[in-house]
């Protein structure tokens, strides 16, 4: 059967600049931000700031305030108005105080209000037309329909909404407990070109008709609640807010939230901007995030992720591990530590490169390919032990050299600069077999195929003359490595792993077999099945756990991959693809790009592809492993499974990964907040706030590895699920 390929095309693919004290930004005395085509202009206390490919530049103008109305840059200096253009100041007009606001209507008439009068623009002159409130924050007019009968709106910091009315000009106060304005407080205004107002304040956001009807945020799903305290609107009709917890965009009729640590240095948004292209510029405590949108497609994002994985994640002889970073946020500040899994992690990303070689025949996939089995091997040469293979190597260059559990860390015998990491799991098994299969079948020519057959043989014979286990250089089982009959079946002390370890011997057997050709482990594999009931074991193989225990997931979808691929007896894979679709229903909530694919490619079934491929492009840029704050958008359902279990409540569906806590494939998606603690009650309005999980380390000090696009990818492409 051949399957459809998805052709996702081009999706905006965001990226972000963060501008704070280092680039010369004096964030505490910023008063407004602007656009001037893609020149950002940032007006703070000492003078005028000019922001343009990655550059700031001071400039010599003062300004207290930044308005970008009708493809003008307008610039107010106490109390005068000028043209911003180039960088350079011309003089307008000057008022009786300072300039507050500009506002202009939908038929082109041009209103300014200062602290303290109201004036209209007729000409070139400007006309004064009625006193305002001490207390005025924000202007906005629909019109100038006729003498005395305009439709301008003031908004105000204790008196609120109050729209002009009246031959004798005055304000008319439109009151919350009387009409629908929900505050007193008016933060930022603006007309839609339907001649509709929005009102932001401190209790929400208000939508009104001019007349008696009124629309708000907390009421209807489809527009954004909390505080809002600035807002901007294209001549689309795309609309773009800042709130408290961040920035709100309402784009085709979709909410959707730019929140803080991947997108701002701060929750609370005071000021915001929006380019011609819709580049964002959102002022926040922290610093000024600069947001970037260019059109992508999956390939080029793909590029970009092997690119940074040769740059950023290689160690020592290969080996591919998350990235530490030193400064917030910093790639280049970054250093590379061993993990306890070196292999495993290596040998995905070793995987996704034979994918890609075999997709594309570039020859730097198979220079990584290459490069990764060979780290891998070293892992099994190093230890001394035959079929025996360490979890990492370091070397006395390395800053983390000598450190760790000195039980299990062993300077080589032959290298005294040189050390490897035992008490090795199955997890890490898991890794290599996945690899030396794929690198077999992909890659490799004759004499590397021989040389793979060679250590998979005899990392699998150490497996089974040690009863079924991996046997330390002490002579001693490790913890995990345990894929022995008697205990996985009859102790009940390791219930959660007989699925999991008897999917991984089963699968460990078929990849032997397949590269060496030898009966034996046919008949060992056989053997578990008919004796041991392995096969059984693997029908429902995933225990279910309220979304808890995550670090079995990657590994079952990584050893059923081989497994079902080089099980021949259509029977037997039928029996392994029901645990496999049971695990998959299981987790497909997850909107799981390896999963999904994995499902795919392994059965004719449906596999949600397009979850896939949106997963995918919703991925961030940078990898990095920022804090997040979620709970107070409007789109979360809460899930109180887990707190039967003592584990305090998480999301029942994941966010777009975009706004998740980055983790790899054997970590929680489930998480709402972390490494946000501090901002808890920054938002009043939130009510279904019933806890969040911290100490998941997202703290913007870490860089996951790029495995996790590269591998589904590239496996999508071979597969024929993805076409681009």
């Amino acid at each position: 059967m051949k399957k459809p390929t998805l052709n996702f095309g081009q999706f905006k693919q965001y990226d972000k600049v963060f501008l704070n004290a280092e680039q010369g930004i004096d964030v505490e005395n910023v008063s407004s931000v602007a656009f001037d085509g893609e020149t950002l202009y940032i007006a703070q206390a000492d003078g005028l700031l000019e922001y343009n490919q990655g550059k700031v530049k001071k400039l010599s103008a003062k300004v207290n305030k930044l308005f970008s109305r009708n493809d003008t840059l307008y610039a107010a200096s106490g109390n005068t108005l000028n043209e911003l253009k180039n960088g350079k100041l011309k003089k307008i007009a000057q008022f009786d105080s300072a300039v507050l606001d500009i506002s202009v209507a939908l038929d082109g008439s041009f209103w300014l209000v200062t602290e303290k009068t109201l004036y209209r623009k007729d000409g070139n002159e400007f006309t004064s037309i009625v006193g305002v409130p001490e207390d005025i924050i924000c202007l906005a007019a629909y019109d100038n329909f006729a003498k005395y009968r305009e439709t301008v709106y003031i908004g105000c910091a204790e008196e609120g909404l109050m729209s002009m009315k009246g031959k004798r000009r005055h304000w008319a106060e439109l009151v919350p407990d009387i009409t629908g304005v929900l505050s007193t407080k008016i933060n930022c205004m603006a007309i839609d070109s339907l001649g509709h107002l929005w009102a932001g304040s401190d209790e929400g956001l208000n939508i009104y008709d001019g007349k008696n009807y009124w629309f708000n945020g907390n009421d209807y799903y489809c527009v954004p609640d909390g505080q809002i305290n600035d807002m901007c609107f294209t001549a689309d009709g795309k609309k773009y807010f800042a709130t408290n917890t961040g920035i709100i965009t309402l784009i085709e009729g979709k909410i959707s939230y730019f929140s803080y640590g991947v997108w701002l240095l701060h929750p609370t948004v005071t000021k915001l901007a929006v380019s011609e292209n819709g580049t964002m510029a959102a002022l926040t405590p922290g610093g000024i995030s600069v947001i970037t949108a260019q059109y992508m497609t999956l390939e080029e994002k793909a590029n970009h992720f092997d690119e940074i994985a040769d740059k950023y994640y290689v160690r020592n002889e290969g080996y591919q591990v998350s990235r530490e970073l030193r400064k917030y946020g910093d790639m280049d500040s970054g250093w590379l530590p061993n993990s306890d899994n070196d292999g495993l992690f290596t040998g995905v990303y070793c995987a996704s490169q034979c994918f890609r070689y075999k997709v594309t025949g570039d020859e730097k996939a198979k220079e990584n390919a290459k490069r990764a089995v060979e780290a891998m091997i070293k892992l099994t040469e190093v230890t001394g032990k035959k079929g025996f293979t360490a979890r990492a190597t370091r070397y006395s260059y390395e800053e983390n050299f000598g450190t760790g559990n000195r039980e299990e860390w062993h300077i080589c015998e032959n290298n005294p600069d040189c050390e490897w990491l035992g008490e090795t799991s199955s997890d890490e098994m898991t890794g290599h077999y996945f690899a030396y299969g794929i690198y077999f079948d992909l890659v490799a020519d004759e004499n590397e195929k021989k040389r793979i057959a060679e250590v998979v043989k005899t990392i699998t014979d150490h497996i089974l003359e040690n009863n079924f286990h991996l046997c330390d250089v002490d002579g001693v089982p490790t913890t995990w490595a345990n894929w022995e009959p008697e205990l996985l079946n009859n102790d009940d002390r390791w219930y959660y792993e007989r699925g999991t370890n008897s999917l991984e011997i089963l699968s460990f057997l078929k990849t032997t077999y397949h590269v060496t050709g030898e009966e034996k482990y046919n008949e060992v594999f056989d053997m578990l099945i008919k004796k041991h009931h392995y096969a059984m074991n693997c029908m429902q193989y995933k225990c279910e756990d309220g979304h808890v225990a995550h670090i079995d997931d990657q590994l079952d979808f990584v050893n059923i991959y081989p497994l079902i691929v080089y099980t021949e007896n259509e029977a037997q894979k039928e029996i392994f693809k029901m645990g496999l679709t049971h695990h998959w229903e299981y987790e497909r909530v997850e909107r799981s790009p390896f999963f999904n694919i994995v499902y795919g490619a392994l059965t004719n079934n449906y596999c949600d592809i397009e979850n896939a491929a949106k997963s995918l492009s919703e991925m961030n840029l940078d990898l990095v492993r920022w804090p997040v704050f979620n709970s107070h958008r409007k789109d979360i359902i809460w899930d109180d499974e887990q707190e039967a279990m003592g584990i305090p409540a998480q999301l029942k569906y994941p966010l777009e990964y975009s706004a998740r806590v980055l983790v790899h494939y054997d970590g929680n998606q489930f998480v709402c907040d972390s490494g946000a603690e501090e901002f808890v009650n920054i938002n009043k309005k939130v009510v279904n706030r019933t806890s969040t999980l911290p100490g998941t380390g997202a703290n913007g000090m870490r860089a996951m590895m790029p495995y996790i696009y590269l591998l589904p990818y590239w496996m999508g492409r071979y597969h024929g699920l993805l076409g681009d």
